[in-house]
């Protein structure tokens, strides 16, 4: 099992470190909840414990072959993996890992380390009057998006206490230069959002790498092209991804631009609202039986 090169494949070597912990309060009678104080609590567990998961590649070669992908075979060692990391900095991998656009992931290649990750954060804690939702989104009502969950939906009666976790999502935050309009905007939010999908220095290792990695990799541009209406064979060929990532940004970038000129009467409005180098991580506590 080689964890070297499964960070090269897939992309998502987030730092275990959380940069951010907020609590509030939501719901009627907040203030006086039972619950007051464990959302705040099980953040910080998440932020602070780790643990090791071990998954498969399988899943996602299985599904890359049915589309054509080339495998000699889609199980065996070579697609087994382990990882370790904070639960936080584990969930928002996973978050990222299986983004994708509406409710379908890029690739499924990360659908059992997803799996894997909430066994582990149910492990650490009871899922009993617990909610945690990691969410990867762009920007809100973004067309890309990742997001896992562990535990049931709080009731509608219960009364809710919340802290809220920021990760890296493993993309740059936006620069001055980048909002001060729309179009400048929407490039620098559709080349981080492919970035953060295929990091392109890790892509390029990776298609330069053996089977089954070269293989995964090629097919997950082959169907962040096809999702954006373009074509980056030739650049993948070359293993060249930084010009296959600006190609794919190019294609993006109009969806993105569309989309935060009809929701924000501003650039600057509409770069508040930019969440494209995190992932936010939304913890909800209630008393169990309300």
């Amino acid at each position: 099992m080689n964890a070297a090169v499964d960070a090269a494949v897939f992309l998502l070597l987030l730092g275990a470190a959380v940069v951010g912990l907020t609590a509030a309060d939501a719901g009627p009678g907040a203030a006086d909840a039972d619950a007051d104080g464990d959302a705040d609590a099980v953040a910080n567990v998440l932020a602070t414990s780790t643990a090791t998961v071990n998954y498969t590649l399988s899943p996602g070669a299985r599904r890359a072959a049915e589309s054509g992908a080339d495998f000699e075979r889609t199980a065996g060692p070579e697609f087994e993996r382990t990882t370790h990391g904070s639960l936080a900095g584990l969930l928002a991998r996973a978050a990222v890992g299986t983004a994708g656009f509406g409710d379908d992931p890029v690739t499924h290649a990360r659908d059992d380390f997803r799996s894997a990750v909430r066994d582990a954060v149910a492990a650490r804690l009871e899922p009993v009057g617990l909610r945690v939702d990691a969410v990867w989104r762009p920007y809100p009502d973004s067309p890309v998006e990742g997001r896992v969950a562990v535990g049931e939906v709080p009731p509608a009666t219960a009364t809710t206490d919340t802290a809220t976790l920021s990760v890296p999502a493993g993309t740059r935050s936006l620069a001055a230069n980048e909002t001060r309009d729309f179009s400048s905007l929407s490039s620098a939010v559709a080349r981080r959002t492919v970035e953060t999908l295929a990091p392109a220095g890790q892509m390029r290792l990776a298609l330069r790498g053996d089977a089954p990695v070269s293989t995964l990799v090629g097919y997950r541009y082959d169907r962040l092209a096809a999702e954006l209406n373009t074509s980056v064979d030739s650049r993948t060929a070359d293993a060249d991804t930084e010009a296959a990532n600006r190609r794919l940004a190019a294609a993006l970038a109009p969806r993105v631009e569309s989309d935060l000129r009809a929701r924000y009467d501003s650039p600057e409005d509409a770069a508040a609202a930019v969440g494209v180098a995190e992932v936010r991580i939304v913890v909800r506590t209630w008393e169990a039986g309300r």
